[in-house]
């Protein structure tokens, strides 16, 4: 049976909240209180569907076979989320597993008082279909994981981390998006299980401020968890972390919550950590850079936790590229933080340019002075790989983003490039950024492809030139696309035309008195046809994404580098109208201001 408090917790829940009076005292009587450690399973696929289960506290995961044969997560439930309804209408066997990824408190109803309730009270069968209908629209939606996110549990990579003073920062910057209290072993004045879901109820966020030691009161702060978030010092040698603790608790126990690092830096954000050797020590499912010093980070951390951050895929597009920029400094105006940015080509030059922590001005700048310089498309070479060598565009890439590292970036960043070698997109998520950044912008034909650790990468436009699927993948929130591959028409004057003298229509061209046959050159064809097989997944990526920026660049050709701020004006020009939209506005509105919750 269940205690007085606990039954008025049920009551706040939204399944017995919408139950007539009689219906309600009916079934409370034959309510089952369910207690679940981490790791246990509630069942599995194939079980009877006899009962139906409602969260109390503590998260669930529901997981189904993939084709492969492994275990696909489809989504997390939390507090107020029921699971088992649909077996339990049809009378079929569990299609899902369902294990607890934590603690948790479950509120069971039987098959007997279930059908005894919809007699009472038809409507419940109504309710129950709603709720079957939103989760089947919400289908694996990760930021709904992220906005139902309540308690974190902070761990401390070493015992020389400031874990307090961390813990005291986030939970002040929580506290906008509702009540949230940060733990400690010091301040919980008890532990047991009531008194937690008691908390979790009353709070929109519980931090867990673990021990530097697995100790038992980290062992309650780990089983307590929707996430674990190890907090190390970027300066440090992860070497030197208990990292092997935890994670030899974890496997131990079959905890499968999911892990972030956070990397502090002592004053200003510091480019040169060693991000790639932290993230070597256990199986993160991210990482984020905060330095407390300096605004940004912390707001940054907080949406990603609440499932608000932002994402920018930026498309390629040549020179009209540029035009990103202009949007980059439309959403600066306007108070639009982007937490993640990735692209794919030209996009991706602009994408690691703002990961950088360049502001439009310097973006402008160094752009404006580098390709009319550069002119890549004319570094040419004898045609064995390609028409140029590349050499330029190595030269430039390398001056422009230097040693920097993907995983050492403040800003998330990914690009996508062409993988020949194993025929599929390749999102670069690590290592060198201007390799990185080579790979994506190696147009087929026009420059020599890229090659690391004997695999080959060409342009990401052949695939993917407007990676919203990819951002959707890591971003936990609102996804933002800029699509600068319009064409200008591709198509020529003749009635027909089968074969081509290069040295006549070289001589035609020359000859001022001649007219040369109106035809593409080899610069324009190889880029049309990088672009075209990706035309119809670029439809499909814009319709993804919450919100699409076209800016009219159609009229710039995409090897006029010299048109830099003409092409970065338009794009400006276009983003500053379409957020004057009040209906724009209305979609990025609780990004802006904060979800109210």
């Amino acid at each position: 049976m269940f205690a007085p408090e606990q039954l008025a917790e049920l009551l706040t829940l939204p399944f017995f909240a919408g139950l007539d009076p009689a219906t309600l005292n009916q079934l409370l009587p034959q309510l089952e209180p369910v207690h679940l450690p981490g790791g246990k399973l509630l069942f599995n696929a194939g079980a009877p569907g006899d009962s139906m289960y409602i969260v109390l506290s503590g998260r669930l995961r529901v997981s189904a076979e993939g084709r492969d044969g492994s275990m696909e997560s489809l989504r997390e439930l939390a507090r107020g989320d029921t699971v088992g309804e649909l077996a339990l209408l049809t009378g079929e066997a569990r299609s899902a597993a369902v294990h607890a990824i934590r603690d948790s408190e479950l509120v069971k109803i039987s098959q007997t008082a279930f059908e005894s309730a919809v007699k009472s009270d038809p409507k419940l069968l109504n309710q129950i279909a709603v709720q079957l209908a939103g989760r089947e629209r919400q289908g694996r939606d990760a930021n709904l994981s992220r906005r139902n996110l309540r308690t974190i549990a902070l761990v401390p990579a070493r015992a020389d981390v400031r874990l307090r003073e961390f813990g005291e920062i986030l939970t002040a910057a929580l506290q906008a998006t509702g009540p949230t209290i940060c733990l400690s072993q010091e301040t919980l004045p008890t532990s047991n299980g009531a008194a937690l879901s008691r908390l979790e109820s009353r709070h929109r966020f519980v931090l867990y401020q673990a021990d530097s030691t697995i100790s038992p009161w980290t062992e309650l702060c780990l089983r307590q968890a929707d996430l674990i978030v190890v907090v190390g010092c970027a300066e440090s040698d992860p070497a030197n972390s208990d990292s092997h603790l935890l994670r030899q608790f974890l496997k131990q126990h079959h905890i499968a919550t999911a892990i972030e690092l956070v990397l502090l830096h002592d004053g200003k954000f510091n480019p040169a950590t060693g991000a790639a050797r932290w993230r070597g020590t256990m199986d993160f499912t991210a990482h984020h850079h905060v330095a407390p010093a300096q605004s940004g980070g912390i707001d940054r951390l907080v949406r990603n936790f609440t499932g608000r951050a932002v994402g920018l895929v930026l498309s390629g597009g040549g020179a009209r590229g540029f035009a990103h920029i202009g949007v980059l400094r439309a959403l600066h105006e306007r108070n639009i933080p982007v937490d993640f940015i990735g692209g794919t080509s030209m996009g991706a030059v602009i994408a690691a340019q703002y990961a950088l922590g360049w502001d439009w001005p310097t973006m402008a700048q160094v752009n404006r002075a580098e390709w009319p310089r550069c002119h890549p498309q004319k570094n040419y070479t004898l045609p064995l790989v390609a028409i140029n060598s590349g050499k330029r565009m190595d030269d430039m890439l390398a001056r422009m983003l230097g040693d920097a590292t993907i995983e050492n970036l403040r800003t998330g960043f990914f690009c996508v490039s062409t993988n020949l070698t194993r025929a599929q997109a390749q999102v670069h998520r690590q290592g060198s950024l201007w390799k990185a950044v080579r790979a994506s912008v190696s147009i087929p034909g026009i420059g020599p492809p890229a090659i690391e650790n004997g695999e080959i990468f060409v342009d990401g436009g052949l695939i993917d030139n407007l990676p919203v699927d990819a951002m959707k993948k890591l971003c936990q929130g609102q996804v933002l696309a800029v699509d600068v591959s319009e064409q200008a028409e591709f198509k020529s004057t003749l009635t027909q035309s089968y074969s081509v003298s290069g040295w006549k229509l070289l001589w035609q061209r020359l000859n001022p008195f001649a007219d040369a046959p109106d035809l593409p050159n080899i610069l324009q064809t190889l880029y049309r046809t990088t672009t075209v097989a990706g035309v119809r997944a670029n439809e499909n990526a814009k319709t993804q994404a919450d919100l699409c920026f076209q800016p009219p660049v159609s009229q710039f050709g995409v090897f006029e580098w010299h048109s830099v701020d003409k092409i970065i004006e338009v794009g400006y020009r276009y983003a500053i109208e379409k957020l004057n939209d009040p209906a724009t506005m209305a979609k990025l509105a609780k990004t802006v201001e904060g979800n109210g919750e």
